[in-house]
């Protein structure tokens, strides 16, 4: 198997830094969705896909330090790699701590991004209901020959009327 799991668990734990990184990330964004700013929803979301791209970036790199091995099975669990590999070899303790840390990680950014996905489209939903009187006419548009039929009365507002 791997000769060194040092290398392996140094590489995994820079995928648990990008993992924490993301979900300060969605931190961020679920705090700009409640306070309704954009400019920092955008900036959030902008901010995420780059941490995305670097958390492929290190997972190629992974994948491609397992080919170097011999591991041919990409979809190796990191729970087998460990207990394939030798007692003494170097780093499969800290290897266990990595595993450990990156399914909380992991676990926990999954749920957060469940979360803020539900924000949303809770936030959708509310808004699409808030604005679908404004989206219906009151009468008729149109009348039957296709000129415009009597106008929509004026607003309450206009006249000062709640």
């Amino acid at each position: 198997m791997i000769s060194d799991l040092n290398d392996l668990a140094a590489l995994l734990e820079e995928e648990i830094t990008v993992g924490e990184e993301l979900r300060r990330n969605l931190t961020c964004q679920r705090q700009a969705l409640v306070d309704w700013d954009m400019d920092a929803l955008i900036a959030g979301i902008e901010a995420r896909e780059i941490c995305v791209r670097s958390l492929g970036e290190l997972e190629q790199r992974r994948l491609e330090m397992l080919k170097q091995e011999g591991v041919t099975n990409t979809s190796i669990k990191l729970k087998l790699l460990i207990s394939q590999s030798p007692e003494g070899l170097p780093g499969r303790q800290r290897l266990q701590s990595v595993r450990t840390r990156a399914l909380e990680t992991f676990s926990r950014l999954q749920a957060d991004e469940r979360s803020v996905n539900g924000l949303m489209k809770d936030l959708l939903a509310q808004l699409r209901e808030a604005l679908t009187p404004l989206a219906r006419p009151t009468v008729s548009l149109y009348g039957d020959k296709g000129g415009a039929a009597c106008q929509r009365p004026a607003s309450a507002f206009i006249h000062n009327k709640a």
